[in-house]
């Protein structure tokens, strides 16, 4: 049993405080259950030198305060909620769910007064993951939220590659999540390098992004050619001229 794609939570991917801190922004009146140990991963976008692949060893799950566990299983629409998942590792191939870092996510939970239930599924994922961040992206404000965390830099887009990950539920027993996307735009920032997938249905937002961006691709980042993208500031400027 799974999702509708329609009914998915907003995804965010974070690896390190301050993107831990931006994801809990506008939190404060959801309600979280916490997967520390439930994993998941991605399969990789393209098999040359520069493999892109995505693995989490745990999540947050945020939802208005009135939904709950049975709810979910039942399969309630979450497309209101939001999915934070935290990278198996951070940018100097340390360990991203540590011990320290559950103690600081729970600290930030009580401190915003979010209250939280710790769940008990499991899965463990192997592998190695890349050093690009992704934001599951079905529509402007997650994809500006990525622009907001990789600052200035430049960007490739490549509308023709499928990209997809599925989080199982073993003690729960809610429906699985299968994210099913279409596109992708890499954010090759100051700070961080952020994959912004699309979602299969949302033909507008992937002719924008293509629209705005032109004929860059995310090839020549991908096989490392010097090859200019787009200025992830103009990008930011068009997009919000759109909205």
């Amino acid at each position: 049993m799974r999702y509708e794609c329609e009914k998915l939570p907003d995804f965010y991917s974070v690896r390190n405080i301050e993107q831990i801190n931006y994801s809990l922004q506008g939190m404060e009146n959801k309600k979280c259950y916490l997967f520390l140990d439930n994993g998941f991963s991605s399969n990789v976008i393209e098999p040359n030198k520069r493999d892109i692949k995505f693995i989490w060893d745990g999540f947050m799950l945020f939802t208005d305060l009135e939904i709950t566990p049975e709810d979910i299983r039942n399969g309630v629409d979450l497309y209101d909620a939001r999915l934070v998942a935290l990278q198996r590792t951070n940018l100097l191939h340390e360990k991203s769910n540590n011990p320290e870092i559950r103690n600081y996510i729970m600290d930030q939970l009580r401190e915003r007064k979010i209250s939280y239930e710790i769940m008990s599924d499991t899965r463990t994922v192997d592998g190695y993951p890349s050093k690009c961040d992704l934001w599951s992206t079905r529509d402007f404000s997650v994809l500006l939220d990525a622009i907001d965390c990789v600052n200035q830099g430049q960007a490739y887009y490549n509308g023709n590659s499928d990209f997809r990950f599925e989080i199982t539920f073993n003690k729960s027993g809610f429906p699985n999540f299968l994210y099913s996307h279409y596109g992708a735009l890499i954010l090759h920032g100051e700070n961080e390098i952020a994959i912004a997938r699309l979602i299969k249905h949302n033909t507008q937002l992937r002719e924008t992004i293509e629209n705005v961006i032109g004929t860059h691709k995310l090839y020549s980042f991908l096989e490392g050619r010097n090859y200019p993208g787009a200025s992830i500031s103009y990008i930011d400027n068009e997009v919000k001229n759109i909205k």
